[in-house]
């Protein structure tokens, strides 16, 4: 089976390729991973996966194609015009961003092929009221998060599901946890700048007069470490004693809560009534934490990680095998291939 994966987070996008090539299918990306073993994105290593050098060359026309014209910024017009011959060659079209420009705009084109919408923290009561039509046409939709359903569906505006896959991670990437920095963590891009986006008052409220360190490019701001490379994070969450998620608007939760939760990293969750919609909040469920406490309780629960080792260690364990349980690839991977149909 040949899939075609439209995606514009580079770590998304590595995730997925590694996970379905190592599952036997055939995988293009036209984008940092077009060439796996050398990408043009820093954030996660090069591939062993195959290079289609031809395809790759198809979306190159498509951007030639377009050159000089006005767009968004986030438009790659390798994906929202896509090379006919490109299309021909997909068997099955993932979308996890810009379902508008990338699914919607392009049906005409995609008419006969399995499109399916990759749900990725992105979506929104307007959007599922757009989308929804086109799964009536017959594109399938993946959901990442059952509370997207419990949301939207309260507002009477949730597109539908084919199927809920959680995002899917490889444990042995991860830890051991060693938590000998006693601080309260975070990793985050652009903290501050993007402001209530990234639940930045919660951070400051909750870990006022805690020793802190955030981590993630403008961290700084935060008195925090800056950017990081990806070797350099697997390290801060191996040493890090504490991780307050604060999330990002609108996700259920981020592929950041994963990556500490395999880390070992013990983890306290900022309130779902922080968020815009709490229903579509999913942290607390994910880390088995009591959506009951309030901001009070929750500063307590990261004095007691910080001051009691014994106690650390106990909410590490548990909290990465909460992980394991649910994100580990051997799971996830079986679910896309139940989904799929197999490889061949």
């Amino acid at each position: 089976m040949n899939i075609l994966l439209l995606a514009s987070h580079a770590v998304a996008e590595y995730d997925d390729l590694r996970m379905l090539t190592d599952l036997g299918y055939t995988v293009f990306c036209p984008g940092g991973y077009a060439n796996p073993g050398q990408p043009t994105v820093d954030t996660r290593p090069p591939l062993a996966a195959p290079y289609y050098e031809d395809l790759a060359r198809l979306c190159d026309v498509q951007r030639e194609r377009h050159a000089g014209e006005s767009v968004d910024w986030a438009v790659d017009w390798a994906k929202a015009d896509l090379h006919p011959n490109l299309v021909d060659w997909a068997d099955t079209i993932i979308v996890h961003h810009y379902v508008d420009r990338w699914i919607a705009a392009q049906m005409t084109k995609l008419r006969g092929k399995r499109v399916i919408w990759r749900t990725c923290g992105q979506s929104s009561p307007q959007l599922e009221l757009y989308m929804a039509p086109f799964r009536e046409a017959g594109m399938q939709i993946v959901r990442y998060s059952p509370a997207e359903k419990k949301a939207f569906s309260a507002i009477r505006t949730y597109a539908g599901d084919d199927a809920i896959i959680r995002f899917g991670k490889y444990p042995e990437d991860y830890g051991p946890w060693i938590g000998d920095q006693r601080v309260v963590g975070n990793l985050t891009q652009n903290f501050v700048k993007r402001g209530e986006s990234t639940n930045l008052t919660a951070w400051q409220e909750l870990t006022d007069g805690l020793p802190t360190c955030p981590a993630g490019e403008g961290s700084e701001e935060l008195g925090g470490s800056g950017r990081l490379s990806y070797p350099d994070i697997l390290v801060y969450w191996k040493h890090l004693r504490v991780h307050l998620y604060t999330g990002t608007q609108p996700a259920s939760y981020t592929l950041s809560l994963i990556e500490a939760m395999l880390s070992g990293t013990p983890t306290v969750s900022i309130s779902a009534d922080r968020t815009w919609l709490p229903p579509l909040f999913e942290a607390e469920t994910i880390l088995g934490q009591d959506p009951t406490w309030d901001d009070a309780r929750r500063v307590e629960e990261l004095r007691h990680i910080l001051d009691d080792d014994d106690y650390a260690l106990e909410v590490s364990l548990r909290q990465r095998q909460l992980a394991l349980d649910l994100f580990h690839v051997k799971h996830v991977g079986q679910q896309w291939v139940d989904f799929l149909g197999g490889p061949s």
